[in-house]
């Protein structure tokens, strides 16, 4: 039919559409005038013909069980699924038997409140709701759901990370009480802040010390699946230069040649000849990234090393770089006093 005009009760004029898809009628207002109702028709008929008008009928809602199965299976490769089964069990035991498109915000609020009376941490609320938040992101891309409940709820406030880190002489003692076998991995800790998975997983094709100008790693394996590079010092070169040839892929391996899977009897062990107390091989990433700072590192550079997508994540260690910036500031020592403040217009003259 079109497009036609009616007039109101209250005189004024009126613009509809009206057409016909598959024996299903389409009307409605269109504007005040005919060019609005000819763009309202065409709109409304282009989405009949996508498929996209009325999508809430083509849209599965499977219970949240059902459909956690699915997401946990087609995810199962990465390296986030262990975690991510851990957050799905808890938010089944609140929503279980529930629709996906009958969840709302306030049934999320519910269930923080009910996390948090279990005495629960805010970290790990969080990473729930990250999971929650990430189901319903795919659930809408597979047609499962139209809409996510998590983007209507506020995350809670987390206490700043564990920035426990070993001094120089710590550092130091605790290379030195180490089993040859995890020495150069505490090495490559302490000079990289890679993390132990990170460390283990090494391979030879991953080493870049030959025939380039700045040597480097490239990080295959991270946590976030993005592959990274950390430029090496020299003290780094001459380490992975005298584990070269140890006939195998993997550069770290154990007392019998074998790939290492875990180091943490022989790291505790080397904390306690240390006389190294709280504290853990991830420390030693915070260690990496505290004396990086200390040193005149910035903060965006060790953003890249650390592999971390926010700078938020570094902002820890923002503090620790005041030495640096005191020794910067005094190189400016005499460069902007030549003239001495109280000095007077003679003296000025004199010195000019």
């Amino acid at each position: 039919m079109g497009v036609y005009s009616k007039k109101r009760t209250d005189g004024t004029t009126a613009w509809y559409y009206d057409f016909m898809h598959d024996r299903v009628r389409y009307r409605g207002i269109g504007g005040a005038t005919k060019t609005q109702a000819l763009r309202a028709l065409e709109k409304r008929r282009s989405e009949v013909l996508s498929g996209e008008f009325g999508m809430v009928n083509k849209v599965g809602n499977p219970k949240i069980e059902q459909f956690a199965e699915v997401y946990l299976q087609r995810r199962q490769h990465l390296r986030s699924h262990k975690r991510d089964a851990v957050s799905v069990r808890a938010l089944l035991k609140f929503f279980k038997g529930e629709f996906l498109m009958s969840i709302k915000a306030s049934d999320i609020e519910d269930y923080i409140g009910k996390r948090r009376k279990e005495g629960v941490s805010n970290a790990t609320i969080n990473r729930e709701l990250a999971c929650l938040k990430k189901m319903y992101n795919l659930a809408i891309k597979w047609g499962e759901a139209k809409r996510n409940p998590v983007i209507d709820v506020e995350f809670l406030e987390e206490p700043p990370g564990r920035t426990r880190f070993l001094s120089e002489e710590e550092a130091q003692r605790l290379i030195q009480c180490s089993s040859n076998h995890i020495k150069p991995i505490v090495m490559t800790a302490l000079n990289t802040g890679m993390r132990l998975g990170e460390i283990l997983a090494l391979r030879w094709e991953h080493v870049h010390i030959r025939n380039v100008i700045e040597p480097y790693l490239e990080v295959a394996q991270t946590k976030n699946n993005k592959k990274r590079f950390i430029p090496l010092n020299d003290d780094m070169v001459d380490l992975f230069i005298s584990l070269e040839d140890n006939g195998s892929q993997y550069v770290f391996l154990g007392t019998r040649g074998e790939r290492l899977t875990t180091i943490s009897k022989p790291f505790i062990s080397a904390l306690k000849r240390a006389g190294i107390e709280d504290f853990r091989f991830h420390d030693l990433r915070h260690t990496f990234a505290s004396h990086y700072i200390m040193n005149g590192g910035d903060l965006l550079a060790l953003k890249e090393i650390l592999g971390h997508s926010d700078l938020k994540m570094v902002q820890r260690y923002a503090h620790l770089a005041s030495s640096h910036k005191r020794r910067q500031i005094n190189n400016l020592k005499g460069k902007f006093t030549i003239c001495h403040l109280f000095a007077t217009g003679e003296e000025i003259a004199a010195s000019g």
